[in-house]
């Protein structure tokens, strides 16, 4: 799998795919281990070290789900369900 260099943002606000007037939930996060080697080998060639995968549940009762750097915390794979 490939991931290209602008797909990668510095964080979820400057991705532009989080929905306008969207606002977390206080204690809405969880924060797992990837799973899928294939992806975290194609992040971990961009920026190496530890990718998590970010559920984050909103108050209107969206979820954003994303890859996330711990160091840097840059993300990629942003989806809104």
């Amino acid at each position: 799998m490939k991931i290209s260099a602008n797909e990668i943002f510095d964080s979820l606000g400057q991705s532009g795919k989080i929905p306008h007037g969207w606002k977390p939930a206080r204690g809405g996060v969880r924060k797992v281990k990837v799973k899928n080697e294939q992806i975290l080998a194609a992040l971990r060639a961009h920026y190496p070290g530890e990718w998590r995968k970010v559920y984050r549940r909103g108050r209107d009762g969206t979820e954003i789900h994303y890859f996330e750097h711990r160091r840097s915390g840059k993300v990629w794979g942003i989806k809104v369900k």
